[in-house]
């Protein structure tokens, strides 16, 4: 954060053409360095309430209290400093919070471990915590079960004409300041006949990309986020798409004459099946969406055995971190 956003892009710039080995055709940055993140989670343990340096689940870490984090919306910010103030049991996990900066709404999810898990207790301690709505779940690691909501469980933001439902299962893209533009940002070279999208999430891709295509099929492997996608298709009058909660890869095994394919996969990129069943399928164009540079550039070396990269953008959606989101248009060779 010592560095100004420009440096920071610069950067980022400078690494997205070392490790693909071709430049960015476009780079959008955020119109803001700082207030932008809607989603925030934090660890808990003893008394402590904060940011653990850990992207893989190992207890021993150390826990970072924090006053609050400039990535944060205010409204984030002063719900932190409530929080701070509320004791929480020895086995809360977490706690997450979504902010929609839309209608202003903060939604809290408290995780707890299933050992000693009481839900009258954890009902108790939900009620303290002034947000919209409350979410009590149980399990552990990545594995949450949602037991009891309080209050609202669901929310929706209007973007570019369209109306998206949601609720805080669901995922979001990180930084509201550039859901526009990272929306008019992502369409493909041409019209198409057909469409498949996997890892398609609530339908924010989805939506205006079927007025690109006769038809759309989509997918993701989340069933709350396949739902209120099916929800939003019907909601905004959208009749040629078809929605599914499937895995990507059985998708694309069964999906049949498409031409344009849009992946948007977590971090950990394409699964290697899924790449060949691409290769096999072989699409006409590829719009590829990645947060992560290393997964993108270990895909991609396969899939340029078939397929030229067209075009390329960097969407800074994240200032002062390391993290990068870009966009990669990909033509069969002929």
């Amino acid at each position: 954060m010592h560095l100004r956003p420009e440096t920071q892009s610069g950067y980022k710039v400078k690494l997205f053409e070392e490790l693909l080995e071709f430049k960015p055709d476009k780079v959008v940055t955020s119109p803001s360095e700082f207030s932008y993140r809607v989603r925030v989670f934090l660890y808990h343990k003893g008394e402590k309430l904060g940011f653990r340096k850990s992207w893989i689940f190992d207890p021993s870490r150390p826990i970072l209290e924090i006053e609050g984090c400039p990535l944060l919306p205010q409204p984030l910010n002063q719900m932190l400093s409530t929080l701070r103030e509320i004791k929480f049991p020895d086995n809360l996990w977490g706690v997450e919070l979504l902010f929609n900066p839309q209608s202003g709404e903060i939604f809290t999810k408290l995780l707890f471990l299933k050992s000693d898990f009481n839900l009258p207790t954890a009902v108790s301690l939900a009620k303290e915590i002034p947000t919209d709505g409350v979410g009590i779940y149980t399990g552990e690691y990545r594995h949450w079960e949602r037991v009891k909501t309080l209050g609202r469980w669901e929310t929706q933001i209007t973007l570019k004409g369209y109306t998206y439902r949601f609720s805080p299962d669901c995922f979001l893209q990180p930084n509201y300041l550039l859901w526009e533009e990272f929306l008019a940002l992502v369409k493909p070279l041409e019209r198409h006949e057909k469409a498949l999208e996997l890892h398609a999430g609530i339908g924010f891709f989805t939506l205006p990309l079927s007025e690109w295509v006769n038809e759309i099929e989509t997918s993701d492997l989340n069933c709350e986020s396949s739902r209120y996608r099916e929800l939003n298709l019907k909601a905004n009058k959208i009749n040629n798409a078809k929605s599914f909660c499937l895995e990507a890869l059985k998708h694309a095994k069964m999906a049949k004459d498409f031409d344009l394919l849009v992946v948007d996969p977590p971090r950990g990129g394409l699964t290697k099946p899924l790449v060949q069943t691409i290769l096999k399928k072989k699409p006409e164009e590829i719009i590829y969406i990645s947060c992560n540079l290393l997964s993108l550039k270990r895909d991609l070396e396969e899939l340029k055995e078939f397929y030229r990269v067209e075009s390329s953008a960097l969407v800074d959606q994240f200032p002062n971190t390391y993290h990068t989101e870009s966009v990669v248009w990909l033509k069969l060779k002929i």
